[in-house]
């Protein structure tokens, strides 16, 4: 126990407490790494030892090849050097020592094939996992040598599969079998290992090797200097294929790796100094290349840290990371460059990766990637986790550092996740990380998830999915709900103009994105706002003033409204009377007074079915469309309630609700527990069914509608009006629904609710209405906590699917549906029939997708700041 307080305090007093700057890719450190490099001094002869000339042959035994192999290898040593040649053909063999001085030269077309006799592989001093010990000896070994090399185009083959050395790993996936496999893993050797190096036993007394399933590396230098590994093809390796511990400038150049065994790292430099490897292939069971300094105490006690390594133009495909540092990392690792890789592959988890724990410790720092092109990964392009092996036995308290960490122009196609950082829960120990420049498409999970004690992680220009990805300081506003009304108002300067309009326009869309803005001005004023400018309360003025032109524009001052017609009959021409009865109220004007009662008037004189329900339109006579409810309803109840008499106004109200709840009856559809989109009193329209007139399929939007109707009406209704309940009653049975058909992968909604099939696709604008709906039923008392938890599904469905960051840090709702409708068919107000609109799925699969429509800009921002009145959006 002394022993391990003393190691605590010199681990704790190596770690820096200076503050560290980001000072990210350095041209000048990165050539005077590749400057410092040194290759073997390699005697150049022109004749060469050829193994078939010393007692090697292709027809002899393991044990005979390795004598003679061994045997030549330290003649050649002796005479001061010069190269080994391996000829074409297979040779078995057993365990190699090689010596200072001796190049290995496998001539193409040579195999030299490791034999699985465990008895060839005497012990030796090495590490296994980062955890020194005498174990069986890797396939190709060195000890405290200099100026050595592999090389040539030939193949070593390590001989693991299933029926070998994979099978000690102790998985049945790799041949393991119970009561069967004499030697393996699970015989408790690892942990033996490791309880050893926790307890500070000494190194001669780890001994390991025969009966004990710790398999060997195919190549282990240990404490040696000036190693070139170039051209060569490695495959089968029984554990770990190229692992240099302890070692000083060691090239790897040109090597091909093919082991898909358990731990199959590609290339593990470990406590090492100066390392080049480039132009290599890896597809591995496991990292393709893993920079290691010695695990928990061996690595404090080494206290050598892997540091000087440049890794280049290589190309990664299987394996659970391209670039890995750690986890056996307690010495520490520094001064690391990656450039110019490419790495692909379903199977490849990680791209650039931390990891380590706080059985740990050690100083990670300086580790940079750039000009990194990725196909696929699994997991995440970038990962730091503090977080590995959270279960191993061991003596904790040594808490990492991680810092001074940079990915450039990487571009990757598809991930889980494009940054994820884990944090430590004790301490701040994870900093300045910077990505910049990079693109990652095909983020299905999360852009970046950051969680545990961090600071200073920086994104600079970095897009997922087509968004710009800004650290929250970085953000101009801290709410969604500001920061889509200010992006609106910056991309569309007069609002009269919203929506994509060429001219000034009267329509329902601009009435509905409007008043969301309204809401915001409403909200935030009075010094809430959260703009980082240099005046909120200005910028939030700036949001009234954007709304008060499109009245000014619009109305004239006899009350005349530009592009309406009553004599349309048109209930969508109504839905923005809400709007200007608004501001009407902030901003009294005879213009506004005189336009609303028009508009009022519409609704008193509106076509209605013989059940007394509103027609839709003119040109959609005797139809009842979920639509028509929003627009015309809220409107109707608001302004009776304000501008008529009690009794009056009651008559109102209860007519609103006869409506709804007529509406419910026409178009609910028992089997689906859903809502069509409209209802045809006649049962002659071409998109109606001619036994109930009901249409075809249930398009979310329209429910949307329907349910922010219901919301906005029982808004107007006073607390003591007698028909409440039964709104509240259709909202739950409504919401029920639509929480039944949420998505429960994403949390957003279908196009078309009811309808299963690969061209439907998630909806922005029906989505945001019923995460709206959900989150304000739940704070008025309409709808039941788990309906609040559904909206906050929901919302977050919407940030992590449909909401962009533009390069010029406006936002956008993307994935929103254009436009979708049903005929009209022939009629006595139809001027030209639309057969095209018949209410299919396929119509509306055809029906256009754009960014920014205002029938989801406004929805969104309402239930944008629904998450910030309940206080969700933390």
């Amino acid at each position: 126990m002394k022993k391990f307080f003393k190691t605590l305090l010199v681990a704790l007093l190596l770690i820096p407490t200076c503050a560290w700057a980001d000072n990210g890719w350095n041209d000048a450190e990165y050539q005077r790494i590749e400057q410092s490099i040194q290759l073997p001094n390699i005697k150049q002869a022109t004749k060469k030892y050829v193994i078939s000339a010393y007692g090697a042959k292709q027809n002899a035994s393991a044990a005979q090849n390795q004598k003679a192999i061994n045997k030549l290898i330290a003649l050649v040593s002796k005479k001061g050097g010069g190269t080994i040649a391996i000829p074409k053909g297979t040779w078995r063999t057993g365990a190699i020592e090689m010596k200072s001085f001796v190049e290995l030269n496998l001539e193409e077309g040579a195999v030299l094939q490791f034999a699985f006799e465990p008895k060839l592989y005497p012990l030796v001093r090495t590490a296994w996992e980062g955890l020194a010990c005498w174990n069986y000896s890797p396939c190709i070994y060195a000890y405290k040598v200099s100026d050595i090399a592999i090389t040539g185009r030939g193949t070593i083959d390590g001989g693991g599969n299933n029926d070998t050395w994979w099978q000690w790993n102790g998985n049945p996936h790799f041949g393991y079998k119970e009561g069967v496999t004499k030697e393996h893993q699970k015989m408790g050797s690892r942990a033996r290992l490791q309880k050893m190096a926790e307890d500070g036993v000494p190194f001669d007394e780890r001994k390991f090797g025969m009966g004990q399933g710790l398999r060997p590396q195919l190549v282990n230098f240990v404490r040696s200097e000036r190693i070139l590994i170039k051209d060569v093809k490695m495959i089968n390796s029984p554990f770990w294929v190229m692992h240099p511990l302890l070692c000083k400038d060691i090239t790897v150049d040109g090597v091909t790796v093919w082991n898909e065994g358990p731990n199959g790292d590609g290339c593990d430099p470990e406590a090492c100094e100066n390392v080049l490897i480039q132009n290599c292939i890896f597809h591995t069971g496991d990292d393709c290349i893993a920079i290691k300094s010695g695990r928990n105490n061996d690595g404090r006690l080494w206290n050598k840290p892997s540091k000087n390594i440049i890794i280049r133009n290589c190309r990664m495909e299987d394996g659970h990371g391209g670039v890995v540092i750690g986890s056996e990392i307690s010495g520490g690792c520094e001064n690391v460059y990656a450039e110019n890789c490419e790495m692909d592959s379903p199977h490849l988890e990680r791209i650039l990766r931390i990891k380590t724990n706080n059985c740990r410790g050690g100083l990670i720092q300086n580790i940079h990637m750039r000009k990194v092109t990725v196909g696929q990964c699994k997991e995440a392009v970038l990962k730091i986790n503090l977080d590995y092996e959270p279960r191993e036995a061991c003596y904790r308290g040594f808490e990492p550092t991680v810092r001074n960490v940079s990915m450039e122009d990487v571009t990757c196609q598809k991930s889980n996740y494009g940054v994820l950082i884990i944090g430590g829960n004790k301490v701040e120990n994870v900093y300045d990380i910077h990505v910049k420049n990079c693109k990652f498409d095909g983020v299905i999970k999360q852009p970046t998830k950051v969680t545990g004690k961090t600071r200073n992680v920086k994104f600079d220009n970095l897009i997922i999915n087509g968004s710009l990805v800004l650290n929250k300081e970085d953000r101009p506003y801290q709410t969604y709900s500001e920061w889509l009304t200010h992006s609106e108002m910056q991309r569309v300067p007069q609002s009269y103009l919203l929506d994509f309009s060429k001219k000034p326009k009267w329509s329902y869309v601009m009435g509905i994105e409007m008043e969301g803005m309204l809401d915001t001005y409403l909200h935030y004023k009075g010094g809430k706002s959260t703009f980082k400018g240099a005046d909120a309360e200005a910028n939030n003025e700036a949001i009234i003033n954007y709304l008060k032109e499109y009245p000014a524009k619009m109305i004239d001052e006899k009350g005349n409204i530009t592009g309406y017609k009553y004599e349309d009959f048109n209930l969508d021409n109504v839905r923005t009377a809400k709007f200007i009865l608004r501001m009407h109220n902030l901003f009294p004007s005879k213009s506004s007074e005189l336009a609303l009662k028009t508009l009022f008037k519409q609704l008193q004189n509106q076509p209605r079915t013989k059940e007394g329900v509103y027609w839709h339109k003119a040109i959609y006579a005797n139809q009842v469309w979920l639509d028509g409810i929003f627009m015309g309803l809220p409107f109707y109840c608001n302004y009776a309630v304000q501008n008529l008499k009690p009794k009056k106004a009651k008559k109102i109200l209860d007519d609103a609700v006869d409506q709804i709840v007529k509406t419910d009856l026409r178009t609910y559809d028992e089997k689906t527990q859903l809502w069509k989109h409209a209802w045809d009193e006649t049962h002659s329209q071409f998109w109606a069914n001619k036994e109930d007139g009901k249409s075809q399929h249930t398009w979310a939007r329209a429910l949307g509608w329907y349910v922010m109707a219901m919301t906005e009406c029982l808004d107007a209704m006073p607390e003591d009006y007698a028909r409440r309940g039964e709104i509240i009653t259709l909202l739950n049975k409504a919401m029920k629904s639509v929480v039944k058909y949420q998505d429960k992968k994403t949390g957003v909604w279908y196009d078309v609710m009811d309808v299963k099939d690969p061209r439907n696709y998630l909806e922005s604008t029906a989505s945001s209405m019923f995460a709206y709906v959900l989150l304000k039923g739940y704070r008025k008392g309409y709808l039941g906590k788990e309906y609040q938890e559904a909206g906050i599904k929901a919302y977050e469905g919407i940030l992590n699917n449909f909401i962009k960051v533009n390069p010029d840090k406006t936002i956008s709702l993307t994935r929103c549906c254009a436009v979708s409708g049903l005929g009209p068919g022939p009629g006595p107000y139809v001027k030209k029939p639309n057969y095209k609109r018949d209410g299919s799925f396929n119509y509306y699969m055809s029906e256009p997708i754009r960014d920014n429509d205002a029938k989801g800009v406004g929805p969104f921002i309402w239930a944008s700041l629904e998450m910030e009145m309940q206080g969700l959006n933390k």
